[in-house]
């Protein structure tokens, strides 16, 4: 377990690390080709662990590994800026030596470098995201040619479960109802979902039914994390054994790990939740159970158990909550991956300057929230870990593309106002604003960072509190109208 926790620290630092280096080596290359002066050439704040100087150019590592970046004096517009120096002697003046010694050379003064042209450094600051898609298209084409394993709810927007209790079951939506649309926005996943649900307060459903095709519309509500959802509502997940226990009716029955449980009962199971509510429903009750092993389909039976503790039935059944389907490996084809990225990235940026901007700033995450998502992914296995890196990569080269001062953006924006007008902004102004927006820029990381935080002590609580649900095989009590449905669009 130790070693392990390791090799998923390692790897996710190692994988955020090459998104940052990609970043800054993309300013890096763009400059050397302009023949711009570069002092620095940094991964991480803070301390350097290791650093070098070669060719001008100081290379280093910092010991905090949560940025990076490139020093490059001439693409800085406050430098122009009158600072106090010391009284520099004329080049043709001597200095006395010590002690009544033999003159020395006087020291000249440090050139500055060169200005640089206003196109040059539009495109030395674009280079930084140029980078960071020459790497997410890099990655996904590794994740197109060897394969994404997925789960049910990255190839379907398939309803798990309907909490009885709740608006969402009241409105008419259903376990195994499929979403087609969302606000009139087409759906292919339940990621589709999440994101039109976390935009609004009201959203309006286009579902496929047994029935036919229905149009539900349902309010959200925050959950504890502090997103928006269609409370009560649950996406389609596998229902992968993860540990049975001892003299279980579930033992007895012959489940055994990694077998996924299909149906309960001659019930399609659609979820986890739906699984246990099926359970539950049925105490001291011999009743089939078809499981998934090995590419064939086991039929069982098993008699769950009423526990006089908790009052419900169970199996004695561990599932496992990270499970995906690496027998359903998606080839996504380059493009659509990222553009789906893209997508999804400038849907959230439009929403921040719409009126769905205050929802939309709810659900942002920082640092330690991508932290917890790399490590997510890399837990899963290193091809959702590269899926994942994709995103990020793409994530990083639109928002730095922001024309908002402290980002790549703001460089852009400033070198075409010199471009146009041919001349600079005065560099007092310029650092007046860079102050500004530097003092909202760390605000908002610690702002994210402490919500980020409170969800992640949250989401940790959840975890423990699902974790001994899952155990017991019966977190839900379950209404008599959910068994006797039909489970199955």
């Amino acid at each position: 377990m130790i070693f392990h926790g390791i090799y998923v620290t390692v790897i996710v630092l190692l994988l955020f690390g090459v998104s940052i280096f990609a970043h800054e080596l993309g300013h890096f290359i763009a400059a050397r080709a302009f023949g711009m002066v570069v002092e620095v050439f940094s991964l991480g704040f803070g301390p350097s662990i290791w650093k070098k100087k070669y060719r001008g150019t100081l290379y280093k590592i910092g010991i905090f590994p949560i940025g990076g970046y490139v020093a490059l004096p001439q693409m800085d517009p406050t430098d122009a800026l009158p600072t106090v120096k010391p009284k520099q002697t004329d080049v043709t003046e001597s200095v006395a030596a010590p002690q009544g010694g033999a003159s020395l050379p006087a020291i000249p003064s440090p050139k500055p470098p060169p200005p640089v042209a206003p196109w040059k450094k539009i495109v030395v600051a674009a280079a930084g995201a140029a980078g960071n898609m020459v790497l997410a298209a890099i990655i996904a084409w590794i994740v197109y040619w060897g394969g994404k394993p997925s789960t049910p709810g990255e190839r379907s927007a398939i309803i798990g479960f309907v909490d009885t209790n709740s608006v969402a079951y009241t409105s008419g939506l259903r376990i195994g109802h499929e979403v087609l649309a969302v606000n009139d926005v087409p759906v292919a996943t339940w990621n589709d979902v999440i994101q039109e649900n976390a935009r609004f307060e009201t959203v309006r459903f286009v579902v496929r039914t047994p029935q036919g095709t229905n149009m539900i519309t349902v309010p959200t509500e925050k959950n504890a994390l502090g997103f928006r959802m269609v409370d009560g509502l649950r996406e389609i997940t596998l229902c992968k054994v993860m540990a049975v226990e001892a003299e279980s009716s579930a033992a007895q029955a012959g489940v055994q790990p990694e077998d996924i449980i299909v149906r309960f009962n001659d019930v399609a199971v659609f979820s986890v939740e739906h699984l246990v509510a099926l359970v539950s429903a049925r105490p001291d009750t011999l009743t089939p159970l078809a499981v998934e092993r090995g590419g064939e389909i086991l039929a069982l039976t098993v008699s769950p158990q009423l526990d006089p503790v908790l009052g419900r039935a169970r199996i004695g059944i561990r599932f496992d909550p990270m499970a995906v389907d690496y027998d359903q490996v998606v080839h996504i084809p380059p493009s659509v991956q990222l553009k789906g990225h893209a997508t999804m990235i400038l849907r959230v940026v439009r929403a921040l300057v719409s009126k769905e901007a205050r929802h939309t700033a709810e659900g942002l995450g920082g640092p330690p929230m991508i932290l917890y998502m790399i490590q997510d992914a890399v837990r899963k296995g290193i091809m959702i870990a590269l899926w994942f890196m994709c995103f990020l990569n793409v994530n990083l080269a639109i928002l730095n593309l922001m024309p908002i001062p402290v980002l790549d953006g703001g460089h852009i924006m400033f070198s075409l106002w010199e471009l146009v007008t041919r001349r600079p902004i005065h560099p007092k102004l310029i650092a007046w604003i860079y102050q500004f927006f530097f003092f909202l820029f760390i605000a908002a990381i610690i702002l994210l960072s402490g919500r980020d935080f409170q969800r992640l002590y949250k989401l940790r609580q959840l975890s423990k509190t699902v974790a001994r649900q899952m155990a017991d095989t019966n977190a839900l009590a379950v209404p008599e109208a959910v068994t006797n449905e039909p489970a199955a669009p």
